[in-house]
């Protein structure tokens, strides 16, 4: 399937590997579908972008890459809802500020991107209590990421 995107221009995208949010994004609830994108020169940063505006494209890394001890627990009605079996089915991201200083860049460890890589569910969730911070700063180990060359854990499509 082709979509159009205006940060890339015209991508290639695996059908069965488009991601539906059924109560959308907050604050983007009118959007259900996404596809996560991966370029080889924005490795580890891969952007969450709408199958149907596009306009709309978020940067996100995979949480547990470049934040190692994070850890959180997910409701019982989050479970229900993306119809999670196990740890395998799972894909957490985390939704990035890039601003033009990129070495303030930050990550939202509040509202991580939740994904059943199994069904194509998906769900941005709000984690209340912990030590989480909408706000981490994330370039020193974006770069230690890099400069190790750590594998992308995640399972994401390959934009062509």
């Amino acid at each position: 399937m082709r979509i159009q995107t205006v940060r890339f221009g015209e991508v290639t995208i695996d059908e069965q590997k488009i991601i539906t949010f059924a109560a959308g994004l907050p604050g983007l609830e009118a959007y259900s579908r996404f596809a996560v994108l991966q370029f080889d020169e924005s490795y580890p940063i891969t952007w969450l972008q709408c199958v149907d505006e596009p306009s709309i494209c978020l940067p996100v890394v995979d949480s547990f890459l470049v934040m190692p001890d994070y850890a959180f627990n997910l409701a019982d009605e989050d479970v229900k809802e993306l119809e999670l079996r196990g740890p395998e089915d799972l894909q957490v991201l985390s939704v990035m500020v890039i601003p033009d200083n990129i070495e303030q860049m930050t990550v939202n460890q509040v509202a991580p991107v939740v994904i059943n890589m199994r069904t194509g569910a998906a769900r941005q969730i709000i984690l209340n209590g912990g030590d989480f911070n909408a706000r981490l700063p994330i370039f020193e180990e974006l770069i230690k990421r890099i400069k190790e060359g750590r594998a992308d854990a995640g399972a994401v499509a390959q934009a062509e």
